[in-house]
């Protein structure tokens, strides 16, 4: 790159200039403004917009915090400290609780500075915060809130600490407002007040627990020292019952449980407490939670229970973002509820079988280990919804699940591209190369049959580096639907020739697009796969131990790619707006993990200075 990395931040469109500070005017309210959220929020014009431009920045404090997570890596923190006192005025019965926090806790502010300079305008560290609320107050510029600055009007109400707490449905207001069931706690410079988010509209005031609790229409704000809550007023009222009372989420074992779960100092987090979640799904069949609709009831059994909670955390590093999820145990069966179907235990995760065979140009990987067994047990789950039981007994007549994909231990995908071709591989790893061998041996010959039969295929096999290949080609797909056999009439468009190639290559069975994607594959030697390139090999670093799981994309490659393919117009954009902000990312990483009591995951983007 040429850009001038010491220079304040850009944004995409050159020459943009930040929106000008506009700073709250403390004037007295106006009678006969709108006095619901939702007419605020609506946006309708006249003399009412100007109140409702003035009151959307009490949204924007929950909205800044998802915000910065999107464009620079969060600037959002739940520190693994005392419990901040923000915390104690969030009910301990909602849905949802997460952390918005600008004072970045323990290491993070030296880290994110590091991880931030290798993009373009965040070299100077000693500049850092400053470029940090530059970035900010754009963000909330662009986003539409009219009249609101994120320096004057947001960041002294995010001053430390500030919890953005979900109610469940008829935990806050009656009415349909904009904040029903919301409620913000924000730790404040000591400096704000209720009178600017309520600019201009009708207020009434309501002493509760010894504050004087502001109301316009079903929304409240309350200061309590430091400490502002704004939502809607049946849920400022509850956080004032819960912080009175002891009864906060921060006295409940299982936040405590999931909120130490995360390691270190975090950058954002988000919690769910799917039992509560659950419970207030519509039913039908009175028990809560228990949708009484087969297709919801299919859907649940493609997971199986429900992990009783989930927290998310992001945490900045020197080169890398890093985002855990962490989900609990599913809650214990009541009393009397019937045991579920029988599962097959998981194998042990175990060193990437198919990594060493991918190309070295592999710029996406995905890998699945113990499929075969995970296969079996979504069988048997969805076997007792009644609407698939029957469907499903078809498949006891070729052996069951345990014949159809039993005999897969590992599953994998590899893309390539050569030039602007992708090349695609899928691995089936067997449990030997016997029974790899015998797998494909047994699909050749259908294939064979179907090339015997006409429509359109066409079979043939060949050798590469010594393996047996066979090559099919459909000269067209369409030729394989006959008209009318598609419900609407729907015909399949003519496609031209498709093929792909099969071969069993040690333990698996590839399945590529074309014999040029099984020759990339079959010529991979040792010490020059996947995992021998650098960037996979840096990626891996903070893969999750024993991950059942991991998908990695090379981003420096993508992004090429993307260069190849973009037409001259959008090339020039690319160039100028994008490109410097994608060049110093080199690859994204997913990888996760289950053990008995709980589930992880981990999403890593990993940067470096890019190559000049």
């Amino acid at each position: 790159m040429t850009d001038d990395q010491t220079r304040p931040i850009e944004t995409p469109q050159p020459g943009d200039q930040p929106a000008p500070a506009a700073a709250p005017v403390e004037s007295e309210p106006v009678a006969g403004a709108p006095s619901t959220m939702d007419t605020i929020m609506a946006g309708s014009t006249g003399p009412a917009a100007s109140s409702g431009g003035r009151l959307r920045w009490i949204v924007a404090l929950g909205v800044a915090a998802l915000a910065v997570v999107v464009a620079i890596g969060a600037i959002l923190a739940l520190g693994s400290r005392p419990t901040p006192e923000a915390l104690t005025y969030i009910p301990g019965d909602v849905v949802a609780v997460a952390e918005v926090r600008l004072d970045l806790p323990g290491d993070q502010m030296e880290k994110l500075g590091k991880l931030l300079a290798h993009f373009p305008g965040f070299l100077d560290q000693a500049t850092l915060t400053d470029k940090i609320d530059e970035a900010l107050s754009r963000l909330v510029s662009s986003s539409g809130f009219g009249g609101v600055d994120y320096r004057t009007d947001i960041k002294p109400w995010l001053s430390g600490p500030a919890f953005i707490g979900v109610g469940a449905p008829g935990a806050g207001a009656t009415g349909a407002t904009s904040l029903s069931g919301v409620v913000i706690s924000a730790t404040t410079t000591g400096t704000v007040s209720c009178a600017a988010p309520f600019k201009d509209l009708t207020v009434t005031h309501e002493t509760y627990r010894n504050l004087d609790l502001s109301l316009a229409g079903d929304s409240a704000c309350v200061i309590d020292g430091h400490q502002a809550l704004i939502g809607d007023a049946q849920s400022v009222r509850n956080a004032l019952d819960a912080h009175a009372g002891g009864t906060g989420i921060d006295r409940s074992d299982q936040y405590r449980t999931a909120r130490a779960a995360l390691q270190g100092d975090q950058l954002a987090t988000a919690y769910l407490d799917s039992h509560v979640f659950s419970s207030i799904l519509p039913s039908t069949s009175g028990t809560p939670g228990a949708s009484g609709t087969p297709g919801l009831d299919a859907f649940a059994a493609l997971g199986g229970a429900i992990p009783g909670w989930s927290m998310t955390g992001v945490r900045a590093e020197d080169d890398a973002l890093v985002l855990d999820t962490i989900t609990g145990p599913a809650p214990a069966s009541s009393a009397g509820a019937s045991a579920g179907p029988s599962m097959l235990p998981l194998p042990a995760a175990h060193p990437s079988v198919i990594a060493p065979m991918a190309p070295a140009d592999t710029i996406l990987f995905v890998e699945d280990q113990g499929t075969g067994v995970s296969l079996q047990n979504l069988l048997t789950r969805l076997r007792t919804v009644p609407e698939l039981s029957a469907p499903l007994q078809m498949l006891d007549g070729i052996g069951g699940g345990a014949e159809l994909v039993g005999w897969i231990e590992d599953v994998g995908v590899a893309v390539s591209v050569h030039g602007t071709t992708p090349d695609g591989a899928v691995f089936l790893v067997a449990k030997d190369d016997a029974a790899a061998a015998d797998r494909v041996k047994t699909i050749g010959g259908f294939l064979a049959l179907a090339g015997l039969g006409g429509q359109g295929i066409e079979v043939h096999d060949s050798t590469i580096d010594g393996v047996a290949v066979t090559t099919v080609t459909i000269t067209d797909l369409s030729q394989l639907v006959p008209p009318g056999s598609l419900p609407g009439g729907e015909q399949v468009p003519a496609t031209g020739p498709i093929s792909f190639s099969i071969a069993a290559h040690g333990r698996a069975l590839v399945l590529t697009t074309g014999e040029a994607a099984m020759t990339a594959v079959l010529n991979v030697k040792a010490g020059e796969s996947l995992v021998d390139q650098p960037r996979y090999k840096q990626a891996l670093t903070r893969a999750l131990a024993s991950s059942r799981f991991s998908l990695f994309a090379d981003v420096r490659a993508g992004a090429t790619l993307v260069e190849a393919l973009a037409p001259p117009d959008a090339l020039a954009q690319w160039q100028s707006s994008v490109k410097p902000y994608v060049d110093p990312i080199e690859s994204l990483l997913i990888s996760g993990s289950t053990d008995a009591s709980s589930g992880r995951s981990r999403f890593v983007i990993t940067v470096s200075q890019p190559t000049q």
